[in-house]
């Protein structure tokens, strides 16, 4: 069990700032993934990798003085510059969720807006397909959509609608709605307070609701081959995590997973979900305003990085190996 000296400590401001316990220690990087100048992020939301190792954030700007919301980092965490093509198109309203997927040897990113807007892109932005407002679900349902899960072994896309009706819609890569839903408001298995952010376990080959008001992640077996089947298998719940907002699953780091909860730890989970180290960022770092994580990735050197919702902040941790 982490002490909770382990999981609020603070490091002195002379010390360099050290998080996480064990094998799992993380230097914050300050120099590391600096904003293109002119960003003006008001809330920090989504990561995604594409297969070159670049880093992308969809992120929500001021509309005042920032009409953009996607910028990509080399895979060292530098040379930021924004994705434009998709414009205003893309970056209108409250870029929220984000996954890469590649198809046919080409990647594409697939965003998930509050605003009642979902959109494939390529990786520079240029909108493939959007679909508006509703989309054939229920008209009288609450809807504002927070992420997509993007199995790669199907032709089906998975839709969490987190801060509307807490249903997942099931659509097509093509954008094509299937007139399949599942989920609800509720705290029995299969339904959802908040479901956040889902995504594929390639680990386990089931998905993963973060449900972050129900404080834990719940799995489900589905069909790669069909929208019909989304059944409970089980439950994980992590000490010192109560909102987690996302999880993401690393089999080529013997397994790990990694997830940023909302009032302010970063967790590091083993390949069977146990915990393994957290990585208090709110506490570490929150006098510069990273108070909120809302998501987190590891990169292919087991670096960590961590985008927090608001103020919209990013943060770089090098794993102390």
């Amino acid at each position: 069990m982490l002490s909770a000296a382990v999981l609020f400590g603070l490091a002195s401001s002379a010390d360099p700032i050290i998080g996480g316990q064990g094998k799992y220690r993380y230097q914050y990087m300050p120099d590391k993934l600096a904003f293109p100048e002119g960003t003006n992020a008001t809330n920090c939301h989504g990561y995604a990798q594409d297969s070159a190792g670049n880093i992308y954030l969809t992120y929500q700007p001021d509309h005042v003085n920032d009409n953009n919301c996607l910028i990509r980092w080399k895979p060292d965490a530098t040379g930021a510059e924004w994705m434009t093509g998709g414009g205003d198109e893309l970056c209108g309203g409250t870029p929220h969720g984000l996954k890469v997927l590649e198809e046919d040897g080409v990647e594409y990113l697939y965003h998930a807006n509050n605003n009642k807007k979902l959109t494939k892109t390529t990786l520079n932005g240029t909108v493939i397909w959007q679909v508006l407002n509703n989309f054939g679900q229920d008209p009288k349902a609450p809807y504002r959509p927070t992420w997509f899960a993007v199995p790669p072994n199907s032709k089906y896309i998975w839709l969490a609608d987190g801060y509307g009706s807490n249903n997942i819609y099931v659509f097509t890569r093509d954008g094509h709605f299937t007139n399949v839903t599942y989920g609800g408001r509720g705290t029995e298995h299969g339904k959802f307070e908040t479901c956040h952010g889902i995504t594929h376990d390639p680990r386990t080959g089931l998905l993963v609701v973060s449900d972050r008001e129900n404080h834990r992640e719940e799995h489900f077996n589905f069909d790669p081959e069909s929208p019909n089947t989304f059944t409970y298998n089980h439950t994980t719940t992590m000490e010192g995590i109560q909102r987690p907002c996302n999880i993401r699953m690393y089999p080529e780091l013997d397994g790990r997973a990694v997830v940023p909860a909302l009032e302010g730890p970063v967790a590091i989970l083993d390949n069977q979900n146990n915990l393994l180290s957290v990585v208090n960022v709110s506490a570490l770092i929150g006098n510069l305003g990273h108070l909120h994580p809302h998501d987190a990735m590891f990169l292919p050197n087991g670096d960590l990085v961590v985008a927090s919702w608001n103020p919209g902040r990013v943060s770089y941790w090098k794993w102390l190996q």
